[in-house]
């Protein structure tokens, strides 16, 4: 089964290694390596020293038992400095496409609306998804989808992958939920809006052997790396923006 590895146009090296590259080759006087490095260091993305995971073991209520059926019960919680904000369990399994072939800004290999997890978010969080819309605490499913072309979400992201919660509430079956409007209305309920609630997806080049939290300190975004299993023993590596919001 295929996995999200990035296309050839994106397999070049990451502007900031080109950047840097460019930098490590210039002649500079001590003083100026060490403001150039502290740049550096700021601007990638590291570990947030007041973030860390943890598992979460078992699953929370309030899920349908069909859902529950169908996703791992070893999850991981996101815990800061005033205590946890949210967690996420995967699917046990998920479809890919036949013979996908990452694009610009498609890399996932998932049909829009297949189920590929569960959200929970943990009271007196203040949380919000990637639009900034405030979510409130409880338990979501999370499901794939793809930025619509239309001219109205210009900014949010360059890629079109997200992850769209809804309430387990208004979700209690694991079947995708193929049509775009059915799957747009049902995640609008979570913040209570007009616009789904949505997750963004980044590339991620190989599975992980183990979960991480990453945090990018110039977009204020802590990225959670996991890794999905593929119906035919496969893996799927997944990154999620689990904190922060657009800079649109």
């Amino acid at each position: 089964m295929p996995q999200n590895v990035p296309s050839d146009s994106i397999a070049a090296k990451p502007p900031l290694d080109r950047f840097t590259e460019e930098i490590l080759a210039m002649r500079l006087p001590t003083t100026s390596w060490i403001l150039v490095l502290a740049v550096l260091w700021s601007s990638t993305s590291f570990v947030r020293a007041e973030s860390k995971l943890e598992e979460a073991a078992g699953l929370p209520e309030g899920l349908s038992k069909e859902i529950a059926s169908v996703v791992d019960a070893k999850g991981q919680r996101v815990i800061d400095k005033s205590g946890a904000v949210c967690s996420v369990w995967l699917a046990k399994e998920v479809p890919t496409k036949a013979n996908f072939k990452p694009t610009l800004n498609v890399k996932y290999p998932f049909a829009p609306g297949e189920l590929l997890g569960v959200l929970q978010v943990q009271a007196k969080s203040k949380y919000t998804d990637f639009r900034g819309q405030e979510i409130k605490a409880g338990v979501y499913t999370l499901r794939y989808g793809q930025q619509p072309e239309d001219g109205n979400h210009v900014g949010t992201s360059d890629l079109a992958d997200f992850l769209l919660a809804i309430p387990a509430a208004v979700d209690t079956d694991p079947k995708p939920i193929e049509k775009f409007d059915a799957l747009s209305q049902r995640s609008a309920k979570t913040a209570g809006s007009t616009h789904p609630a949505i997750f963004s997806l980044l590339p991620s080049e190989k599975p992980v052997e183990k979960p991480t939290l990453t945090h990018n300190a110039a977009k204020e975004h802590t990225m959670l790396s996991t890794t999905i299993s593929a119906k035919g023993g496969t893996k799927v590596a997944l990154r999620m923006v689990v904190i922060g919001k657009s800079g649109e």
